[in-house]
């Protein structure tokens, strides 16, 4: 029996719909999961063969303290942290006991975005122009040479919040304010800064008071994910992402494969794969964000870390035959991996979103969501709860997804994300002014 320790993996009904259709798949496996997070919900009791309560995962310092006191002298085999919140102490831990994970040099250069930005320029992979900033006028030197619009967010990875799109002089004062009051908030910062610290690490700036200046990324919205297992690269093709028009950045959905050239989606792939090698990414998930123009691919973020929208690992079930989740786990056991994308599939998951500040006051209940998805030959859910705040751009806590629809088409990805989105209509979610 192998025990597995589950960091932080998502909110409680994904998580628990995970281990739920893969219980036989973990029995023959002979794995035992051990949850630590910060939220214990009742069900957890059924799905896990022990729950640790820890800190919020932004005190990372206080969460490793935890951890190393609640397995003192208890063994595990293997570490599964694949969500953001996870994968700086899932590093820290798989490093002290010799676990399969992401190394914590690579953790720093994935998690501090100005790191990646450093190690992709030096190795030559294409991507925005950058400059670290601290104030305002960082961002006009800027924009004086490269142009405007310009992008500033935070040097840490924050899962698209505290990005801001900068259209012209105007603007500027206004964004990096609220950019640097965010700063001083955002959990993630916190996150990156402690871990630097606990890992022994330098992070040659202080995100709490720099920022990343960034020319705006222009061209089709694109993304590889897989897996690395040790140096081999387990790539589930090319997806291509539907986000709101700037000035937000959040993703409405996902087609895959990308209605693109074989070729072309060749050429991403191969950039992704630099970029991978770049950074020293191995032993994780991972996602490497990226725009196609003129020919030509260009990085603009790469996570150590699977995607963790709801919805999202079906796309990959349905187009290449894996659920990312469980390679993952297979990685971290040091089981052998592989992917085959299915040539003859394309498909696409939709989101209905809210980007307001609102209480969720009704959602469509199990039996709905069963019957839509049966009457429309689809696979459908939802992303929040009755009583579940949802919060209007700029706020730190934004989480705007509500429910979501996969489905497929026999031609085109981008047909089946039309289809997605008008069976969405049918699962719809009540909300009330706050």
């Amino acid at each position: 029996m192998s025990d597995v320790l589950c960091l932080y993996p998502g909110p409680a009904t994904f998580r628990q719909r995970e281990v739920g259709r893969n219980r036989d798949l973990l029995a023959s496996l002979g794995v035992r999961l051990l949850l630590a997070d910060d939220y214990d919900d009742p069900g957890d009791r059924a799905c896990f063969a022990d729950v640790i309560a820890m800190p919020p995962p932004q005190e990372l310092a206080a969460s490793k303290r935890a951890l190393d006191r609640a397995l003192a002298g208890k063994r595990v085999d293997a570490v599964l942290a694949q969500s953001e919140s996870a994968l700086c102490l899932g590093a820290l831990f798989a490093a002290e006991r010799g676990l399969p994970c992401l190394p914590l040099e690579a953790t720093l250069l994935t998690t501090s975005k100005f790191g990646t930005r450093t190690a992709l320029e030096a190795a030559g992979v294409a991507q925005p122009r950058f400059a670290l900033a601290h104030d305002a006028q960082g961002v006009r030197r800027f924009a004086a040479t490269h142009g405007y619009p310009v992008v500033i967010k935070a040097t840490a990875s924050a899962l698209a919040r505290l990005v801001t799109l900068v259209r012209s002089e105007a603007d500027v004062e206004l964004a990096v304010a609220r950019l640097r009051d965010g700063l001083q908030r955002s959990p993630d910062v916190q996150r990156l800064s402690e871990f630097a610290d606990v890992a022994g690490l330098e992070l040659d700036h202080d995100p709490r008071t720099s920022f990343l200046v960034e020319s705006f990324a222009r061209g089709l919205p694109l993304e590889t994910d897989g897996v690395v297992s040790r140096d081999t690269i387990v790539d589930y093709g090319v997806t291509e992402q539907v986000m709101t028009a700037p000035p937000l950045f959040f993703f409405e959905g996902y087609l895959l494969p990308a209605d693109l050239t074989a070729a072309d989606r060749a050429a991403i792939e191969r950039t992704s794969g630099d970029a991978l090698r770049a950074l020293g990414v191995r032993d994780t998930g991972f996602s490497t964000e990226l725009r196609w123009q003129d020919g030509r691919a260009s990085i603009v973020e790469v996570n150590g870390r699977l995607g963790w929208d709801e919805g999202f690992g079906d796309i990959f079930d349905v187009a290449a035959g894996v659920q990312p989740v469980l390679q993952a786990l297979q990685v971290a056991l040091g089981m052998p991996v592989a992917a085959s994308p299915r040539p003859d599939v394309r498909c696409a998951v939709a989101y209905s979103a809210c980007y307001e500040d609102r209480i969720v006051t009704r959602i469509p209940d199990e039996e709905t969501i069963r019957t839509v998805a049966r009457e429309h030959g689809v696979r459908a859910g939802v992303c929040v709860w009755p009583g579940d705040r949802l919060y209007a751009p700029p706020s730190l806590d934004i989480a705007p997804h509500l429910a979501w629809v996969l489905a497929t088409d026999p031609t085109s990805s981008r047909a089946a994300y039309e289809r997605a989105r008008g069976v969405l209509r049918h699962l719809p979610v009540e909300l009330r002014s706050v």
